[in-house]
């Protein structure tokens, strides 16, 4: 026998023996605290089920009768999974008032075995816990309605549980045909962007070939240059003294003419012929030097020369390689399109892509995210041809946007690569009136049509791509 087991015998015996409480008294007034605790847990968990019940059949049961005909499934199921998040949140703050209610419970029981060891006090308080006792007997009696109401409660919300069950069970079946359709669309997706990853590796290096060329040339008339510009200071040099050579000249001349009247001074005259005498034939001597260094100089242009010319014609050779590559890189975009099949309606393709043009006007952004929002991109125009395409795509509008934008400094397209081909208009770009960062083709009834930049927020129709 535990020792509350035996302190609750002896305060009845106590009680008992004293004529203040009877047998059936004590049993009636240990029932109502157990029963008290009991429907309290029981209320927390029909309150729960309730209002979860309740969520379901007002937030999804009406919303699915209110509209049975919905085809977006998919949109369907992120609204239940999100008021699914909404009922796991009342049901944790549920669970948080349970718990406080249980440590509420906790205190009772503490407070009853303090009442347990006041037991020499009990017969002052007697008259207070009995008014309690009544107290409790009159909650249990409203708590056991309420509990009666919310079981009917409970009941209905099973049938209505069931029926959405039934629904969500179908929503679950459409939604995995509508994943199986997904996975097969993005298994498509990756092959063609691993052709199409494949085709700009090989564009990417013809362009570093040609980026090579363009520096060695680069380099090649800088050294040209250098040898010039040391060519000329020796010429100014050599003029330079043959000036000062031609104004000895005449100082001698001047000197031989008074030379009758300076008789006395004639040795030292003599002394001065000879030596500008001497100093003729130092200038004699680097003017030969310096025809001697000319003559290098003018080889050494010769030899620069033939090298550029070699050069010139790798370059040439090169860039027919490019055109041969580019007309093979057309055929298999040509050949892909084949084998992907025609574009969605309203789209025209060109190559391994599918175009279309707006028929309403906005700004550069808002039409790159409309076009995001078609799975395409503002058009990226790479060629010649495709300028040409995209030109009689756009006949009956004379202004479109397409993916050209001005970033850091540097015009570049919407994917990051730096713009190659250009087709801009003369003058263009020019930032006429400052910030005109977006690129636009102007239409042309005769030739590929032409680019030039604009303000980004004005309104016009666009071209995407895909």
């Amino acid at each position: 026998m535990e020792l509350m087991d035996i302190d609750d015998m002896y305060i009845r015996k106590i009680l008992s023996t004293d004529g203040l409480i009877t047998e059936v008294d004590s049993q009636r007034r240990k029932q109502p605290s157990r029963c008290v605790t009991a429907c309290l847990g029981l209320l927390c968990a029909v309150l729960l089920a309730g209002n979860v019940a309740q969520f379901i059949y007002y937030e999804i049961i009406s919303r699915l009768s209110a509209d049975p005909t919905q085809a977006n499934y998919t949109v369907q199921g992120d609204s239940l999974q999100s008021r699914y998040d909404a009922s796991t949140l009342d049901r944790k703050q549920l669970e948080a008032t349970l718990t406080n209610l249980t440590k509420e419970k906790e205190t009772l029981h503490q407070s009853y075995n303090s009442l347990t060891a006041e037991r020499d006090d009990f017969k002052n308080s007697f008259n207070n816990l009995k008014n309690e006792r009544e107290q409790l007997q009159a909650n249990y009696s409203s708590l056991q309605t309420v509990s009666i109401t919310l079981r009917a409660n409970t009941d209905q919300l099973q049938s209505s549980y069931s029926s959405l069950k039934r629904s969500q069970n179908q929503l679950q079946r459409s939604y995995n045909t509508l994943s199986t359709t997904k996975s097969q669309l993005q298994i498509s997706y990756s092959s063609l962007s691993k052709d199409k990853d494949q085709l700009q590796s090989s564009y990417t290096s013809l362009l570093r070939v040609k980026e090579q060329l363009h520096q060695s040339y680069n380099s090649l008339t800088a050294e040209r240059d250098d040898f010039k510009n040391s060519f000329n200071n020796l010429k100014n040099e050599r003029e330079q003294l043959q000036a000062n050579y031609s104004s000895l000249q005449t100082v001698s001349i001047t000197l031989r003419a008074n030379t009758d009247q300076l008789q006395s001074s004639y040795s030292s005259l003599k002394r001065s012929q000879n030596q500008l005498q001497r100093s003729y034939n130092t200038l004699s001597t680097t003017k030969n030097q310096l025809q001697i260094s000319y003559s290098s100089l003018s080889k050494d242009k010769d030899q620069l020369q033939s090298s550029y010319n070699s050069l010139l014609r790798v370059k040439e050779q090169l860039q027919t390689h490019y055109s041969s590559l580019a007309a093979v890189k057309d055929q298999l975009g040509k050949e892909i399109a084949t084998l992907r099949g025609p574009c969605q309606t309203d789209w025209r393709r060109f190559g391994d892509s599918c175009y279309i043009v707006s028929t309403v006007k906005k700004n550069w952004e808002s039409s790159r995210q409309n076009c995001i929002a078609w799975r395409a991109e503002l058009v990226i125009i790479n060629s010649l041809i495709e300028q040409e395409f995209v030109n009689g795509l756009i006949d009956s509008i004379l202004y479109a946007w397409i993916g050209l934008s001005l970033k850091e400094g540097t015009w570049k397209w919407v994917d990051g690569t730096p713009v190659t081909s250009t087709f801009w208009q003369d003058g263009q770009p020019n930032s006429y009136l400052g910030n005109q960062d977006c690129g636009q083709t102007v239409q042309k009834a005769s030739g590929a049509g032409e680019w030039n930049d604009v303000r980004c927020y004005f309104g016009k129709n666009w071209v995407c791509e895909k």
